[in-house]
């Protein structure tokens, strides 16, 4: 076993956060400037300590690991997240969402979470495993995946483990045998071989060792890695490695070589402050900087028993003494009673995966979903199980003979009559178990897929062709000729042959003629159909298979239990109107690049019981991306939950 002095694990573990919160200030002020800067540093920027998420959530999983222990879940640091924490930038709200519908980690980081899941929200949060798990990075980073998992999906979790694993190493060298390279090669060895993460890592490490210039090398991750949401983990993490390359284990440089190339400035400052601190010690720092203690500002609840970062770092090195007895030398007395789940039992759920592969933990009318429910036996004697499984749609009873230490999975099928005359967006299911001699149950649950009426494609060419045109004219050649069009007369010919028309504005249907209730076989101008949206967003492919401009309506009743105001936030890569109750709400002719908040509406007024929700949705290309989604406010809110979707069959019914 590798082993380390207590003083110089405290001294380690107080430069990790006073690093982090030192030079996480330094770019806090200019979060989401996506352009390279020129600023020069001055001793005021780091004078006053911001509030910032980095540390925030790390505040609430050190309350979880006192009480739990290394055996902490996901389950338990996503509680204390949902329950302590009241903002939800991003993929926040998502999680909160998610855990709120019963929906678990993993699931919880994928489900509905399409823009954020390459976010930095996890990447950030790394420090506190590293710390619970020096000298070991295979440890910090599995430490670490029960974190990312909760609000992220594949590469963001690999970067959190990435980090973990090199901060849990970094405990090993100092300021004078630091080789940051092989640092980044420990922390490479927590990730998968073939993912697209490593391959950032590995083109920045060449990148940096062949430039010196960090805007040369920002400009070229950028080329290969470069995203509109300045949070996206890639360029930031590339941003974040090239600074400490470059940086000589300066903090002031390092971070400000990180607040020069932009972006999500308060996240690459942090982080690389974070590694130097880890790497010099809190000692050294405050030797060469004279910055002190300092305090954090939270921005969350939590009774630490002061805001002290020396007293912080104190905390978590106290607690991961506990967490490696005889790794630390010297290391004081501190007793832990960690609370410890009883049942002999443990169960979590998995979901099928969807089109994109990820979990679909969604259910919609006239469907049966199958969900896995895994019970795994914790002791060394073999169990036996009984269970029972209630919600809507689902009473099943089982039997279980389970060997000691093993697992097997049960399949509960779970049904939504196509005659249910209102889906709720919460769907829980409890398990009722008993597991030799213990009682105990299990909730998860599954999201509504929104029913919505959809009605179209509706479609036309450029020049209309109809029958009464055609038969006043001696071909239809004749109603190609436009004097007025600049271009080669051929473009007109062939756009009617190859093409159909992007048409923003006829209004084919009036969004209260959309509410009659929906029979599919009934003789109407327009496919009329049931379309069931799974996921926050959808494409229009996944409406209908028709190819090429078109228009298509889709209609929904959403029944609220109370009158209120609420943030629409809509998203859209192709042209879209909002209709709620009759009211146009917005309405965007433009093409844009999809993410989930293009367009915010607030103070939307939702009446009592049902109301009227329409969206004309118009294919411009190959690309035509929605979302539309409630929210408590504009910014950092959580979204809304409590509304049902009303069966596009009967449609009319209590208006």
């Amino acid at each position: 076993m590798k082993t380390l002095s207590y003083e110089k694990y405290l001294d380690k573990v107080y430069g990790c956060f006073l690093g982090k919160t030192v030079i996480g200030t330094l770019g806090a002020p200019y979060e989401g400037i996506k352009m390279p800067l020129e600023l020069p540093f001055s001793p005021e920027m780091i004078n006053t300590m911001l509030p910032n998420d980095d540390l925030d959530l790390q505040v609430l999983w050190l309350d979880v690991a006192e009480k739990y222990g290394p055996d902490f879940t996901s389950d338990q640091l996503l509680e204390r997240f949902v329950t302590h924490c009241d903002y939800s930038p991003g993929e926040y709200a998502i999680m909160r969402k998610n855990w709120l519908r019963g929906i678990h980690a993993p699931a919880s980081g994928s489900f509905c979470n399409d823009y954020y899941t390459e976010g930095m929200g996890c990447p950030i949060r790394s420090e506190i495993w590293a710390c619970l798990a020096p000298l070991d990075p295979e440890r910090a980073a599995d430490f670490s995946e029960r974190d990312g998992v909760l609000d992220h999906w594949g590469e963001s979790v690999y970067a959190e483990r990435f980090f973990a694993a090199l901060e849990a190493e970094a405990f090993s060298v100092d300021e004078q045998t630091c080789d940051l390279y092989a640092l980044i090669d420990a922390g490479l060895a927590a990730v998968p071989d073939e993912c697209r993460f490593r391959e950032l890592v590995e083109d920045t490490v060449a990148l940096c060792r062949r430039y010196d210039d960090v805007k040369l090398i920002l400009r070229k991750i950028l080329f290969r890695y470069g995203h509109p949401d300045c949070t996206n983990m890639f360029q930031n993490i590339g941003i974040t490695l090239t600074a400490l390359l470059k940086g000589g284990l300066d903090p002031i440089k390092t971070g400000m070589d990180a607040l020069n190339c932009g972006f999500d400035t308060d996240c690459t400052c942090a982080t690389a402050g974070a590694v130097i601190g880890i790497i010099r010690g809190a000692e050294s720092l405050n030797r060469a900087y004279a910055w002190g203690d300092t305090r954090f500002v939270l921005g969350v609840r939590s009774e630490r028993r002061s805001d002290s970062v020396r007293d912080f770092a104190e905390d978590v090195a106290w607690l991961g003494c506990a967490f490696n007895p005889g790794m630390l030398e010297g290391a004081p007395e501190k007793h832990y009673d960690f609370e410890r789940d009883p049942s002999p039992l443990s169960l979590s759920v998995i979901y099928q995966n969807g089109a994109d592969g990820r979990p679909d933990a969604s259910i919609g009318l006239d469907e049966t979903r199958s969900v896995a429910l895994l019970m795994e036996n914790r002791t060394a004697a073999p169990l036996t199980v009984d269970f029972t499984v209630e919600g809507a749609g689902c009473d099943e009873r089982g039997h279980l003979e389970l060997e000691p230490e093993s697992d097997d999975a049960h399949i509960v099928l779970i049904t939504c009559p196509g005659d249910t005359e209102e889906l709720p967006e919460i769907n829980t299911y409890t398990v009722r178990f008993t597991a030799g001699g213990y009682t105990g149950t299990y909730c998860f649950g599954l999201a509504a897929a929104t029913p919505w009426k959809a009605v179209g494609p509706i479609w036309r060419t450029d020049p209309i062709c109809t029958t009464e045109k055609l038969l006043a004219v001696p071909n239809y050649w004749h109603l190609m000729q436009d004097p007025g069009y600049k271009g080669d007369p051929t473009d007109i010919v062939r756009r009617f042959h190859l093409n159909f028309a992007v048409d923003t504005h006829t209004p084919y249907r009036e969004p209260d003629e959309l509410f009659t209730p929906l029979d599919p076989d009934a003789a109407t101008e327009y496919e009329e159909t049931l379309f069931s949206q799974r996921q926050d967003s959808f494409r229009m492919e996944d409406i209908c298979g028709f190819r090429g401009p078109a228009v298509i309506y889709l209609a929904r009743e959403l029944v609220s239990p109370a009158e209120e105001e609420v943030c629409v936030q809509l998203g859209h890569s192709a042209p879209v109107a909002l209709w709620i109750n009759g009211e146009l709400i917005c309405e965007s002719a433009d093409c844009d690049c999809w993410d989930a908040e293009n367009l915010h509406v607030q103070h939307v007024k939702i009446r009592k019981g049902v109301n009227r929700v329409v969206l004309r949705l118009t294919r411009v290309n190959d690309d035509a991306k929605f979302n539309l989604t409630f929210a408590e406010g504009a910014t950092c809110a959580a979204h809304i939950l409590h509304y049902a979707s009303r069966n596009p069959r009967y449609f009319g019914r209590g208006q």
